[in-house]
C-alpha cells in the first residue's frame, strides 16, 4: 500500500511538474511578452500572454509565466500593454497616393483598407498591382481589396468610371470586372433600377459581392432584398427616412435628364441638393421599414461619419495635423480652405446633420457596422482620420468601445470572407496586430496610442512609426 501511494505522488509530482514546464513553439521570429489581450469577440481582456509569431503568423499564445522563447526569436516585453487586432479602414481611395497615404496608414495602425474607386481609365490595372506589391513585401503598404472602377450610370459621376445604359451593358461590365480580378464591384448614384438589378445578378452568378451606393432610383428595401453586401455613407436612409422621398425620385429622373448638359460643379450641386432636401425632410418613424430590411437581409453598413464632421478651417489651424501631410498637400488644402466654403458646402449649410441618427438606428437594430473614412477627399488624414471616425462612432453613433473596435477589426473581417485569418488576435490567425499604452475598451480615443505595430509579422516600434510619418510628410505623389 506505501509502495502504491508513493507511486501516487510521484506520478502527481510529476504532472505538476509537467503543468509548470516552460512552453513556447520550436521556432518563432517574434515574441510578444506579457500582454494583455484585446478580446474583441467577447469584450474580455486577457492579461499575462504571450504571443509567438512566426513567417507572419501567430503560432501559439501562452500564459506568459510559463512561455519560453525560442533561441533566434527576438523578443517584445509589452507589459502593461493591450493588444488589438490591426485595424480596418474599409473605404478609402488610397491608389492614387500611396506614398503618402500608405505609411500614414501604418503608422495608425491600419493594416487592412478596401479601396473603392480611383478616377484613372485603368484603375484596375493600378488597383490590382498595388495589391500584388502589398503582398509580396515590394511595398510597405495594409492588405489592399479593391473593385478598380465604379460602375455608374449615364452619365457617370465620377471619371473613370463604368456607364452603363442597359442592362445588358450592366452585364457585361460585371462580367469584365470578374475576369480581371476585382474584389468586388461597386454600384453608384445615377444607375436605373432595371440596369441594378442586372448588375447585382450578374455579380451573384459570377460569385463577387456588390457593395457601394444604392443609387438614388433604388429603394433601401429594394438594395437589401437584391443581395447587396454593403452600403456606403448611408447612401439610401436618406430618403428611406424622408416624407419626399417619391417626389425626389421624380426630380432626380428629370436631373438625369440634363445632366449631360451640366458642368462641375453644376451637376454635384445640382444633385446634393436633392441629397439636402431628403435631410431636411427626415422622418424618423418612416426609417422603420429599410432598417428591418437591412437588417432582415444582413447587410453591413459603412456611415463614414468623418466626411460629414470635416472642419477645413480647424484642420488647416492645428498644426500637428498638417505636419504629416506632404508639403504640397498642405499648400493646397491651406488654399481650398482660404477660399472659404465651396458651392457643394453651401448647398447643407444650415442642414441637420442626420447620418449619426440613421447610424445609431441601424446599430440599435443590429445591423453591421464597419469603420471607414473616404479618405482620398480633402481634409481627411490617412490614419488619423480613422480614429477621429471611431470617436464619432461612439460619441455620435451611439456604439461602445467595444463595438467601434469591432467596426474596425472582427466586422470587416467577416464581411470581406477574411475571419479565419483576420480580425481577431488568436493562434493560426495572421500576424496583424497593434500595441497599445492603454485599454482601449475604457476609452476608444486610446486605440490612438500605438506603441507598435506588427504588420504580417513585421515589427514596427514606436521609432519605427515615426519614421513612416516623416515619410509621407517627404511624400511627391
Amino acid at each position: 500500500m506505501r509502495r502504491a501511494l508513493l507511486s501516487l505522488v510521484l506520478v502527481a509530482s510529476a504532472a505538476a511538474g509537467d503543468a509548470n514546464a516552460p512552453e513556447g513553439p520550436a521556432s518563432a521570429d517574434l515574441v510578444i511578452a506579457n500582454a494583455t489581450i484585446v478580446d474583441v469577440e467577447s469584450g474580455e481582456l486577457i492579461p499575462g500572454r504571450t504571443i509567438f509569431i512566426d513567417a507572419g503568423r501567430i503560432v501559439a499564445i501562452v500564459e506568459a509565466s510559463r512561455a519560453a522563447a525560442p533561441d533566434g526569436a527576438r523578443e517584445v516585453d509589452a507589459t502593461g500593454h493591450y493588444v488589438i487586432p490591426g485595424l480596418w479602414d474599409a473605404h478609402v481611395h488610397s491608389a492614387g497616393g500611396t506614398g503618402w497615404h500608405f505609411p500614414l496608414l501604418v503608422a495608425h495602425g491600419i493594416t487592412s483598407v478596401r479601396n473603392l474607386h480611383t478616377t484613372v481609365d485603368t484603375a484596375l490595372e493600378l488597383t490590382s498591382a498595388i495589391g500584388r506589391r502589398v503582398a509580396a513585401g515590394e511595398q510597405l503598404g495594409p492588405r489592399f481589396l479593391a473593385n478598380g472602377p465604379i460602375i455608374d450610370g449615364h452619365p457617370a459621376s465620377w471619371p473613370g468610371a463604368l456607364a452603363v445604359r442597359t442592362a445588358a451593358e450592366g452585364r457585361a461590365a460585371v462580367d469584365s470586372l470578374a475576369a480581371a480580378g476585382a474584389d468586388f464591384v461597386k454600384v453608384y448614384d445615377n444607375l436605373l433600377p432595371e440596369v441594378y438589378d442586372a448588375i447585382v445578378a450578374a455579380a451573384a452568378e459570377r460569385g463577387i459581392p456588390v457593395d457601394g451606393h444604392v443609387p438614388f432610383l433604388v429603394t433601401a428595401e429594394h438594395a437589401a432584398a437584391s443581395g447587396q453586401r454593403t452600403v456606403e455613407h448611408l447612401t439610401g436612409m436618406n430618403l428611406a427616412c424622408s416624407s419626399r422621398a417619391a417626389a425626389l425620385r421624380s426630380e432626380f429622373e428629370a436631373l438625369l435628364e440634363r445632366l449631360p448638359s451640366l458642368f462641375f460643379p453644376e451637376s454635384a450641386v445640382a444633385f446634393f441638393s436633392l441629397v439636402r432636401e431628403a435631410s431636411d425632410s427626415r422622418d424618423p418613424a418612416l426609417c422603420a421599414p429599410a432598417v428591418e430590411a437591412y437588417a432582415a437581409a444582413g447587410v453591413t453598413v459603412v456611415p463614414t461619419l468623418v466626411i460629414g464632421a470635416m472642419d477645413a478651417d480647424r484642420l488647416v489651424a492645428d498644426s500637428a495635423r498638417m505636419r504629416l501631410l506632404p508639403v504640397d498637400m498642405r499648400g493646397a488644402w491651406s488654399g481650398m480652405a482660404a477660399g472659404g466654403p465651396g458651392p457643394i458646402d453651401a448647398v447643407f449649410a444650415g442642414s441637420d446633420w442626420t447620418a449619426p441618427d440613421n447610424a445609431r438606428l441601424l446599430h440599435e437594430a443590429g445591423v453591421r457596422i464597419l469603420a471607414g473614412t473616404d479618405i482620398g477627399n480633402p481634409f481627411l488624414i490617412p490614419g488619423l482620420s480613422l480614429h477621429d471616425e471611431l470617436g464619432l462612432l461612439v460619441g455620435e453613433a451611439g456604439l461602445s468601445a467595444l463595438d467601434a473596435l469591432r467596426a474596425a477589426t472582427i466586422n470587416p473581417a467577416r464581411t470581406f470572407g477574411l475571419a479565419d485569418s483576420l480580425g481577431t488576435v488568436a493562434e493560426g490567425k495572421l500576424a496583424d496586430l497593434v500595441l497599445l499604452e492603454a485599454n482601449p475598451l475604457e476609452d476608444i480615443g486610446n486605440a490612438a496610442a500605438i506603441d507598435a505595430v506588427v504588420l504580417n509579422g513585421r515589427y514596427l516600434d514606436r521609432g519605427a512609426l515615426d519614421a513612416l510619418m516623416a515619410e509621407a510628410a517627404a511624400a511627391r505623389d
